[in-house]
């Protein structure tokens, strides 16, 4: 199974563009997602420089992206469920360089624009929703 839910903060714009030849939209965008830390692990992590959030590539297709393109900016708080793809590309330098993004299947608003409450449940779901998992705690086995 290949299944990814995530909740965090878009740390910039996302990017709307339509392909050449079917015109068919896509969106890229970084999700930066807090890792779960207890209080005192946390400040401990952000005393020694240590990261405390994970940034992740996400791209979306069609309606979804068009959606996240129009209605989504930098700071917004969004939750996506979706599945990870990889692939690879060659750079200029005629290095292979390989990429991991989790493609959008379906997202959530998590705050409102005009209020800023959160946990509005305004969503727009694709049909083929894959639903919501847990993360498990892994706070006893990081090595600070």
């Amino acid at each position: 199974m290949n299944s990814v839910s995530l909740m965090g903060r878009l740390t910039r714009d996302p990017e709307l563009r339509y392909t050449a030849n079917t015109q068919m939209a896509n969106a890229r965008f970084v999700v930066a997602v807090n890792r779960k830390l207890s209080k005192e692990k946390r400040q401990e992590a952000e005393n020694n420089g240590y990261p405390t959030a994970d940034f992740i590539s996400c791209m979306a297709w069609g309606k979804t992206a068009e959606n996240i393109g129009n209605y989504f900016h930098k700071g917004n708080r969004i939750a996506i469920t979706g599945h990870i793809q990889t692939g690879s590309y060659e750079n200029q330098q005629g290095q292979r360089i390989y990429t991991t993004d989790v493609v959008v299947d379906s997202f959530d608003f998590v705050e409102s624009n005009s209020s800023g409450s959160t946990d509005t449940n305004q969503g727009y779901s694709n049909p083929a929703d894959l639903g919501m998992s847990g993360q498990e705690s892994f706070d006893s086995e990081l090595p600070f």
